[in-house]
């Protein structure tokens, strides 16, 4: 008797403790896939924080994701639902607690990056090559050490680009730039000391910067968002740009204090990513509030809760040439002497998300400040700043020309 009671009360002791431990493992509820011509977003949820996920593009469109210490029944790992663009998505639990999950997409993987991950939800950001209908610059350019790559029948470009491929290299050659002159219409931006607004200085300045361009560039294609007193909704640039084939994007801004005059001077660039500090996400805000006055503001619902994402998906494919050309930008500028250097920073501008190819947004000065509000109000000035920021592109473009003829 003293056995089986000994044994009964270890169960009893056991037994909850087995129960906890197996209801503290997060248990996956559901698989959606949204896919899209450029990127993916593969989202999981679940009862708890996964704590440790693994993703790899495996080739032939592959996309895998493995979670370790999870759980799954059956009805889970089949709740995924292939939609156009995704060729089948399959989820199996490997050695009890490792959740495998293979998707497969109608394009290949380019890159793959953990955008998300809380309490209950993980979110992969997949990104696809960019077609020559999106005038992207090609993944494949950096070395492979340097990014993640598959090999597919349809994903030529990559294979061609290092074997020397003419038609190629003219595909990703840096042949379109898109200049987006920030604000427009019924959108003045800030107003700055003596009434200067920022439409007027991004309009004027952005135009300088072609004509520099097209002198430091000759055959290269220059678009401007809009070359006149227009209003350009913040989506539809990036709509202007994807379509016009753009290689780069530049968004012209001006900066400012709310109280006027204000001792804030200077220069500074912006790449797509989370704002790191409280001044760059200010500035992210102001330049995100002309939403309020376009139509149809529920296409930007959620936007600001998928900054990290668009942040990712940014960081993953451009990340490297947005920041060098911010850099070069940056370069050109201070040698020019002309306003105070601020450096590059990171925050999330809208106007940057729909754009598919390296993209850096520009503030050429303090309309709030004495001291820049009338370089930017002069034509003087706006022709210098011009001149400076054209030569910063003509550098990286110099840079990136390099990289591709080594491939």
């Amino acid at each position: 008797m003293m056995p089986t009671l000994w044994i009964a009360l270890l169960l009893l002791v056991v037994s909850p403790v087995a129960a906890a431990a197996q209801s503290a493992t997060p248990q996956l509820r559901d698989i959606t896939v949204h896919p899209s011509d450029s990127k993916a977003m593969i989202t999981f949820l679940f009862t708890g924080k996964v704590k440790t996920v693994v993703v790899e593009p495996k080739g032939n469109g592959v996309a895998q994701i493995r979670m370790q210490s999870v759980r799954a029944e059956q009805k889970a790992l089949n709740s995924g639902v292939v939609r156009p663009g995704v060729r089948s998505i399959h989820a199996h639990i490997e050695r009890t607690d490792v959740l495998v999950a293979n998707i497969t997409f109608a394009r290949p993987v380019a890159s793959m990056n953990v955008a998300k991950r809380d309490s209950t939800t993980v979110v992969i950001v997949v990104l696809h090559p960019p077609s020559s209908a999106t005038g992207g610059i090609a993944l494949a350019t950096p070395k492979k050490s340097e990014t993640q790559s598959t090999k597919s029948s349809e994903e030529p470009s990559a294979q061609s680009a290092t074997t020397g491929n003419a038609s190629t290299r003219k595909r990703w050659a840096l042949n379109t730039i898109i200049i987006d002159p920030g604000h427009g219409g019924k959108d003045p931006g800030a107003l700055g000391i003596g009434g200067v607004k920022e439409k007027d200085v991004t309009l004027a300045t952005s135009k300088k910067i072609r004509d520099e361009l097209k002198k430091l560039m000759p055959g290269v294609k220059v678009v401007l968002t809009r070359d006149d007193d227009t209003f350009v909704e913040l989506h539809r640039r990036g709509q202007i740009a994807n379509s016009a084939g753009g290689k780069l994007f530049v968004s012209i801004h001006c900066n400012s204090m709310p109280e006027k005059p204000h001792p804030a001077s200077g220069f500074e660039c912006y790449i797509l990513r989370p704002g790191r500090s409280g001044d760059a996400a200010n500035v992210a805000q102001r330049e995100n509030s002309v939403i309020k006055l376009e139509y149809g503001q529920e296409k930007y619902a959620g936007m600001a809760t998928e900054t990290t994402i668009m942040a990712a998906m940014a960081q993953s494919a451009f990340a490297r040439f947005s920041e060098t050309l911010a850099q070069r930008i940056r370069e050109s500028v201070r040698t020019a002497d002309l306003l105070p250097d601020r450096g590059v920073h990171q925050a999330g501008f809208l106007v940057l998300v729909g754009a598919s190819m390296p993209s850096v947004l520009v503030e050429l000065g303090y309309l709030s400040n004495e001291h820049d509000a009338e370089l930017l109000g002069s034509k003087t000035g706006q022709q210098a700043l011009a001149r400076s920021v054209a030569k910063g592109i003509k550098a990286y473009a110099m840079e990136y020309e390099s990289v591709i003829e080594d491939r």
